[in-house]
């Protein structure tokens, strides 16, 4: 009978190894490059996952007015958000014929219907799982700064908030608002570099299939550049107007 290796759990076992390895079936014979499209699409999954659990403890932390614990885990997720844009060099290793061999059984999937992606963007923005979004939870840790007026008094509360903020960056080295600075601009990071993989993964798709309908009944490149311009966070974006 084999022994368990000296230390503890076998690497395979713990990591699930060979479960991992079986969950990548291409469909369509003849199409070298399918391999490549699974396991990234695979591997963004996981920083998805990652990412919503980062997200979801900074929020948490936000909420309970730790500013300086939500910190690191914003960093972190700055360093995913590059992560996912470097990836799309991987895919763009493929030309367009290859990609076009596997594109159409692919059909009526298509990567919009991400649900961990959507959840990312709701808990990015104003709202969360339940729990409320980073933006909410941003203002509640900035109360004693004015940031949590009620959002149903706009216009008028929303330029109370963005005089707040613009207070925040014109005092952020005074005690008590360094931390709360950092977040907001590991917020804006965050918002930043999800455009430029929208941007990134747009150009890519254009160049990939042209002006194609998207498999999952979207417009395709079209459906992508309708979204290049949205923010998560538009008046920590509207606040450098007031500096």
């Amino acid at each position: 009978m084999d022994q368990p290796a000296a230390g503890g759990t076998e690497y395979a076992e713990y990591l699930l190894i060979d479960d991992l390895l079986r969950l990548q079936c291409p469909l369509t014979p003849g199409a070298d490059d399918e391999l490549l499209f699974i396991v990234v699409h695979q591997v963004y999954e996981l920083w998805f996952k990652l990412l919503l659990a980062e997200l979801s403890r900074a929020r948490d932390l936000l909420a309970a007015s730790d500013a300086n614990a939500a910190v690191g885990l914003l960093q972190r997720v700055s360093r995913i958000d590059r992560l996912l844009v470097e990836q799309l060099a991987v895919l763009e290793t493929m030309s367009p014929d290859e990609f076009l061999r596997f594109r159409d059984p692919l059909a009526p999937a298509s990567g919009f219907q991400s649900r961990q992606f959507r959840a990312i963007e709701r808990i990015s923005g104003d709202a969360g799982d339940g729990g409320g979004g980073l933006w909410d939870a941003f203002c509640a840790c900035g109360r004693g700064l004015g940031l949590d007026l009620p959002a149903g008094e706009e216009p008028l509360a929303r330029s109370a908030r963005l005089a707040a903020l613009a207070g925040l960056y014109h005092e952020h080295r005074a005690p008590g608002r360094a931390a709360l600075h950092r977040v907001a601009e590991l917020l804006l990071d965050h918002d930043e570099t999800i455009a430029a993989w929208r941007f990134r993964h747009t150009l890519m798709a254009a160049r990939a299939i042209g002006s194609r309908p998207g498999t999952g009944g979207s417009k395709g490149v079209g459906y992508l550049r309708g979204t290049i311009d949205q923010r998560f966070f538009p008046e920590l974006w509207e606040v450098r107007n007031r500096l």
